[in-house]
Parts: C-alpha cells; structure tokens; sequence
C-alpha cells in the first residue's frame, strides 16, 4: 500500500502560538524546533512515499523548506489537523493508498507505532496515530526515546 504521512503545522494555535517553530533541546543536547524534531520522526517511518508538512502559515513553511522539508500550504480556514491533511490528500496522486495524520507535535511516536497503524488500516484512508497510556508507561516509553529507542 502507498502511504504518505502529512504533518499539519499551524501557526495560530489559541493555546500556544507558534508552537512548531519553538526550540526543543533534544537527549543529545542539540535544539531543534518541534517541528523539525516532528519531521525527523516520520522520516524514520520506513515505506513511506512521502512525508509533507502542510502549513498555512509562510514562516512554517519556509523554515520546514530550510531543512528539507517537502511543505504544502493548506487554507487558513482549515480548523484543525484533519482537515489539514484532507486538504493534502485531495491534491495527492491517485496510487496513494493512505494518509497518516501525524501531529506535528508529536516527536516521540515511535516508526513501529506508525508501521503497525498502517498495517491495520484496512481499508481505511485516513488515520491519526494515538496510543493511550497511564503515567508509569509514559514513563518508559520516555525512557525509551532518550535511550534512542
């Protein structure tokens, strides 16, 4: 099955604005922004086609462009993540199977997580990675990711 993973990235959160181009300093010391870190995670998704940050938002997109970053621009009326990534899908080549909304502030899914969402899609076209978790399995799932894994 071909799959894309589209990160949608806005800038004018109510919450937190600009939240994708804020620093995150990384186990290694070296700070990113979160969604490079976001970007750098998707990429380690193997099979992927390909993996598109959309935006409505030009300092995203430029700064997504800056590290390589293949970047859509999306409407600014989208009113969240999902409609982001359905706009992405609706420009796509037909022999994309599936969409993968990965959040653009969620650095820390793990590939496999992604793989095996994939996996069992099924039929379905569109699919948002979640997995729910009490506090000790965030724990070790953190644990995990500074070990690297």
């Amino acid at each position: 099955m071909a799959a894309v993973i589209v990160i949608p990235a806005r800038y004018q959160s109510s919450r937190f604005a600009g939240k994708p181009l804020v620093g995150l300093r990384g186990a290694s010391g070296v700070e990113k922004t979160l969604i490079r870190r976001t970007w750098e995670a998707a990429q380690q998704v193997p099979d992927i086609k390909r993996v598109i940050v959309a935006t409505e938002d030009q300092r995203i997109a430029e700064h997504a462009s800056g590290f390589g970053a293949e970047v859509m621009m999306t409407s600014a009326n989208a009113r969240n993540g999902t409609e982001r990534c359905a706009e992405v899908a609706a420009s796509l080549d037909d022999d994309i199977e599936i969409v993968v909304n990965f959040q653009g502030d969620a650095p820390l899914t793990p590939p496999a997580f992604v793989t095996a969402l994939i996996g069992a899609m099924q039929g379905q076209a569109m699919a948002t990675p979640v997995l729910r978790c009490d506090a000790q399995t965030l724990d070790r799932f953190r644990a995990d990711r500074a070990a690297g894994q």
